[in-house]
């Protein structure tokens, strides 16, 4: 099979496109034929030497849908899409110290093809074409997480989100849509932020302005009661300035990494919550798949590459230009 491996850290061009022999499943497993693969932010850190436990080489990447090629009879010519976690552990409110995200150590879906446990494996509904599932895995379970068991999104209320264009943002936008919320977006890109407009955002402001929290909540006519962020930094003072009294922030990462200071007495005289999320379970993955669906969600998928065009998909992934997802065609 063709494969992306990563053979060291280091810029994009350290992922050479090469053959490998073909994945075999053990008591347990399916092989699974790739149709589509989906990149994210964790390629580029572990490559950048930005993660935990790093060991290369490997076949990195999280994301996929495809066919199911051998294994497990009860599966074989199913299509798929893999659930991009394994081992949450028991308890559903936090991961267990054996979790791990899929590509690497496991290989990855950078390739033509994966062996994967059966516990990954979830069906994929007629109407949701490879393409869309294979934008879902991690930024889809992230958002769903973030919106629903974290956030505790409530029909009619306003959210923000903040830094569109991202996997993470951009799902998160469309999935608060879908379960009846409005939508506010922040970015430092204006086609960006046209975009989002289009997908019907009811207010969209530059971050880099000064005061766009006050933009934002005349723009859209009142304070998000809920804000998804990634970014962190000293931002997030303002994103408690923007917070409706008893607004919730949930944070999904750090790009901007840990605020220089942060504004306790505002936090506790309007009541809000900070709250943390990362990944989620097998039961919310598959609570995600169902509400795409079922609600006809239609991802945004930025660009897709032939495999064989790994390198400058992922020189695009790093330079953070992407409205949406960035996919590579496996077949």
């Amino acid at each position: 099979m063709r494969a992306v491996l990563c053979e060291r850290q280091g810029p994009p061009e350290e992922m050479k496109v090469i053959d490998l022999p073909d994945p075999v499943a053990v008591p347990g497993e399916v092989v699974v034929r790739l149709h589509a693969c989906g990149l994210n932010h964790r390629d580029v850190w572990i490559r950048q030497g930005l993660y935990a436990r790093i060991k290369l080489p490997c076949v990195l990447g999280s994301d996929g849908a495809g066919v199911v090629e051998s294994g497990d009879p009860a599966w074989v010519g199913k299509r798929v899409v893999l659930i991009p976690g394994e081992k949450w552990g028991p308890n559903p409110s936090v991961q267990g110290k054996d979790y791990l995200i899929l590509g690497m150590p496991r290989q990855g879906t950078m390739a033509q093809k994966v062996a994967v446990p059966v516990s990954m494996l979830v069906e994929l509904p007629a109407q949701v074409p490879f393409n869309d599932a294979a934008a879902l895995p991690v930024a889809g379970l992230t958002a769903y997480r973030a919106l629903v068991t974290r956030g505790g999104l409530v029909k009619g209320e306003h959210v923000l989100v903040t830094g569109i264009g991202g996997g993470v943002a951009t799902l998160s936008m469309l999935f608060a849509q879908a379960l009846g919320a409005q939508v506010s977006v922040t970015s430092g890109s204006e086609e960006k932020l046209a975009k989002a407009r289009e997908l019907g955002a009811i207010a969209a402001v530059s971050y880099k302005a000064d005061g766009w929290e006050k933009e934002l909540v005349k723009q859209a006519g009142r304070p998000p009661s809920l804000i998804i962020d990634g970014a962190g930094g000293d931002g997030l003072n303002v994103l408690i300035a923007a917070a409706a009294p008893a607004g919730r922030l949930v944070l999904y990462g750090a790009t901007r990494r840990s605020p220089s200071s942060l504004d306790m007495a505002r936090i506790f005289f309007k009541q809000i919550d900070i709250r943390g999320t990362t990944m989620g379970t097998d039961d919310e993955f598959r609570a995600m798949v169902d509400l795409v669906a079922r609600e006809r969600v239609k991802p945004v998928i930025d660009k897709v590459f032939p495999l064989e065009q790994a390198v400058e998909a992922n020189r695009l992934l790093e330079a953070s230009e992407q409205m949406g997802k960035i996919l590579l065609d496996c077949n």
